[in-house]
């Protein structure tokens, strides 16, 4: 089939657990199928990373639409009319500044919590242009392309993959940093939103059991199809260090990273270092100087990008203090599927068919987290039993053969039923 795919973020580099989860996907599946990726890029780097990408998946083809803002384009290749638009964007920015002056800027917090933005009207051409090639199927990849649905010609079978369920992240954001008042206005008009534009795509795929009964008030059972991306796990497992040390992967760049750090760091942390004051936690993704500063204690190293996880993780014990978000955390089975046994909360390991005690530690108190990241330091051989039986957990639920097969199979369902709405259509 030719299946085109929409995607808010450019799968490259394999910087954050949303862009494996898509690319891993692609992988698996190009030769089943040619795809066409459409992205929004917003950056100079971005469309470099976009030839990267395609370089990486020849047997896909990589559309990477520009959408910089005009004054976030180079100025060495500005023509007159680029300048004077440029100019007329920041006149109007300072006008409708001026204009709004009594609302409340807009924070960081809210725009994390809000995805619903319109989509940028090169990214919408650009995807009107592949429509009129002719495709099979459309794919549309994570909850800021949701909108889609709603503007998507119905005859062409639509699929949306849900990577997190936006309504489930936003509660838990609002509790976990304790927001109410505008917060719960945001959600309450989200969850409208979300649910509505969910309603226009004829097949919604989820990677958790859990995310479809999630959902089961909203869509009936037999539109959310359970499939999640596929995880390859390593020929043998990467523990085999005696310094063991802890290791917590994520990028500042996704919110509930910060906070999970943010509470990993003030509360967990220290109780650690006072039963083991060793004891060495290696930070694994980007993280501004300013964040590295505010966060810094005894015993933590930021490494920011490793190109290698699997080496980065040898030795180590993954601790995952997530308190935020939905979905299924790609760090995690990354690290089940390398051997290294884990300590998460439940949040964490949402979605993920693992039981505590057998294939990982879920504790939820500060307390109790630490004791059990000291628990697994202290016991070589309870890290060992947890990560055989990860690995064998991932093997058996996330091999590549066997997404590709369920992702074939959606596709076909999806397919087929819309066929028949519109045979149905016709003869009526």
């Amino acid at each position: 089939m030719n299946i085109l795919v929409a995607s808010i973020q450019l799968p490259w580099p394999l910087d954050s657990g949303g862009k494996v989860a898509l690319y891993s996907c692609l992988e698996c599946l190009r030769h089943d199928h040619h795809f066409t990726l459409v992205c929004p890029v917003r950056t100079r780097s971005g469309l470099r990373d976009a030839v990267a990408l395609q370089a990486q998946l020849p047997e896909i083809t990589v559309r990477a639409v520009d959408c910089r803002w005009p004054e976030e384009l180079d100025k060495a290749n500005d023509d007159l009319v680029m300048r004077k638009l440029r100019s007329a964007t920041i006149r109007y920015s300072k006008w409708k500044n001026r204009r709004n002056r009594i609302a409340p800027p807009q924070t960081e917090e809210q725009i994390y919590i809000y995805p619903f933005e319109p989509l940028p009207q090169a990214f919408i051409d650009a995807i009107a242009e592949e429509l009129s090639r002719g495709v099979d199927l459309v794919q549309v990849e994570f909850a800021e392309m949701l909108s889609l649905g709603a503007w998507l010609p119905p005859e062409i079978p639509k699929v949306f993959i849900h990577h997190q369920l936006h309504f489930v992240y936003a509660k838990r954001f609002a509790a976990a940093r304790k927001r109410g008042g505008f917060f719960e206005y945001l959600q309450s008009m989200m969850r409208i939103q979300e649910r509505a534009y969910l309603q226009k795509f004829d097949g919604v795929v989820v990677f958790s059991d859990d995310d479809k009964n999630a959902l089961a008030d909203w869509l009936p059972g037999e539109k959310v199809h359970v499939s999640p991306f596929p995880i390859a796990c390593a020929s043998k497992a990467t523990n085999d260090q005696a310094d063991v040390s802890f290791t917590c992967i994520g990028s500042e760049s996704h919110f509930p990273n910060r906070d999970a750090l943010e509470w990993l760091a003030s509360e967990v942390w220290p109780k650690i270092v006072e039963q083991r004051p060793s004891s060495k936690l290696k930070v694994i993704g980007p993280w501004s100087e300013a964040s590295q500063t505010r966060l810094s204690r005894p015993g933590i190293e930021f490494m920011g990008y490793v190109p290698d996880l699997a080496k980065a993780l040898n030795g180590s014990i993954l601790l995952v203090p997530l308190r935020i978000g939905s979905g299924i955390r790609v760090k995690l089975l990354d690290a089940m599927s390398q051997g290294v046994p884990a300590v998460s909360t439940s949040i964490g390991c949402e979605g993920i068919p693992a039981t505590d005690g057998v294939d990982i530690l879920i504790r939820d108190d500060a307390s109790e987290f630490a004791a059990a990241a000291v628990q697994l330091l202290d016991h070589p051989d309870l890290r060992a039993r947890l990560a055989i039986a990860a690995r064998e957990l991932v093997a058996r639920r996330y091999s590549p053969e066997r997404v590709r097969q369920r992702r074939n199979e959606i596709y076909r369902i999806v397919c087929r039923q819309v066929m028949g709405r519109g045979q149905a259509e016709a003869k009526s």
